[in-house]
């Protein structure tokens, strides 16, 4: 089944609906949730929700003729989602880490601005590398742990620094095991050092932070290595009590 591409995300919370699959003007489907529509230069733009917990955006012109006159005719039931409330100032090392950092757009890599990355509680900060087997067979784990958690907690961000040798196989690793999170650019890795100071002395290695940037959990307990499986643990326990 062919997919469609949505050509850019963003972060707005208005309304929803449940679930359903949307086909655009060339046949391709896609299963999401209706948020609202925007006016923009480029016309009627529709916003959707998919099962990661990001919004995208999508050209209404370009939606096959029944779901547009869906939505135009208003068929489609609007549910209210929870207020959202006022995000809080960031901290200097969120300033600083939010600097320098890209995302996934379809399949090409795209820097985002500071303000793209909200406020969070947590920061898990993921170093891994395409060549690296062990990283491999760890990452699509940690993709199912991110759009699991995402859709009970949204107080935590995870931030990939490649270990890749080419930027062109790090957005390949990315868009291969759908990493749809933050990562600091490959050029500014020497200039990153908010980033790259956690890192330990292999990979994988995932290390959780706080909004200041001390360490709550890491792979490494000094030359031990604990292994990326006990801190995405680690993070699952503090985001349910941080919930209760």
């Amino acid at each position: 089944m062919k997919k469609i591409a949505c050509l850019s995300l963003i972060f707005i919370i208005n309304v929803s609906v449940q679930a359903r699959v949307w086909t655009d003007s060339e046949g391709r489907s896609m299963e999401a949730d209706f948020v609202q529509t925007q006016q923009t230069a480029d016309g009627t733009m529709v916003v959707f929700r998919k099962d990661d917990g990001m919004r995208y955006q999508f050209p209404l012109s370009k939606l096959s003729a029944e779901d547009q006159k869906l939505i135009k005719e208003g068929g489609v039931k609007k549910v209210e989602e929870p207020t959202t409330p006022k995000l809080r100032d960031k901290t200097s090392f969120e300033e600083a880490i939010s600097s320098n950092l890209v995302q996934l757009d379809g399949r090409r890599l795209k820097g985002v601005s500071s303000d793209a990355m909200e406020p969070k509680e947590y920061y898990a900060i993921y170093y891994s590398a395409h060549w690296c087997p062990p990283c491999r067979k760890f990452t699509p784990k940690l993709v199912n742990f991110y759009k699991k958690q995402k859709r009970k907690h949204d107080d935590f961000e995870i931030i990939f620094v490649s270990s890749d040798r080419s930027e062109e196989a790090m957005e390949e690793y990315m868009e291969e095991t759908s990493m749809r999170w933050f990562a600091l650019d490959y050029d500014k890795k020497k200039r990153a050092r908010d980033l790259t100071q956690f890192s330990g002395k292999g990979i994988p290695c995932l290390v959780v932070v706080d909004k200041d940037g001390n360490v709550l959990s890491h792979s490494y307990d000094g030359t031990k290595y604990l292994g990326p499986t006990k801190v995405m643990n680690d993070l699952e326990d503090m985001l349910s009590q941080k919930s209760s």
